[in-house]
């Protein structure tokens, strides 16, 4: 890597005794702007080659599917499994089950809470175990659709692999 320098600094004391011209300075001001120039297109190049390659797109674009996929998912365990699975027995939303391990400053009259956010706003410590319950299966729904559809997706590249194969076999 060369050193850069400034075209106006010299070890020499010609510069003072004017015996450098002023096309020796332009000279060298060209030189060194020059190796600056260079210097951002390598830059601005290794840049660009990292930060758009085809890879990383396909990661960009994959997280966004993922999380739409992880969304829908989501919806999919909180708005209808949940309800399938506890909200008939307990005849309450899976959210709101919770235990009161400290009670608020305005505890109700009939001495319990009827939702976590009522007891949450009067400044209650509640244990929420209907939240973790939704956050357990969200998981579970979640990997197993997940395994599912890789499941899926492989098989079809098989079959896509093993056509192409066939169709080169047979030209």
């Amino acid at each position: 890597m060369n050193k850069k320098v400034s075209p106006y600094k010299t070890n020499d004391k010609s510069i003072l005794g004017f015996k450098k011209t002023s096309s020796d300075i332009i000279t060298n001001t060209k030189n060194v702007t020059q190796d600056i120039v260079d210097d951002i297109e390598k830059f601005y190049v290794g840049w660009k080659d990292f930060a758009f390659k085809e890879n990383i797109l396909d990661i960009a674009v994959g997280m966004i599917v993922a999380r739409s996929f992880k969304n829908t998912v989501n919806s999919i365990v909180i708005d209808i499994i949940m309800p399938l699975l506890i909200g008939f027995g307990v005849k309450a939303n899976v959210h709101d089950l919770f235990i009161v391990l400290v009670d608020g400053k305005n505890k109700p009259i009939n001495g319990t809470y009827i939702t976590l956010e009522q007891a949450k706003k009067d400044g209650a410590v509640t244990l929420n175990y209907g939240t973790f319950i939704n956050v357990l299966f969200d998981l579970i729904f979640v990997t197993l659709c997940l395994y599912v559809s890789i499941k899926l997706l492989y098989k079809c590249k098989r079959k896509v692999k093993k056509t192409k194969n066939t169709i080169k076999d047979l030209l």
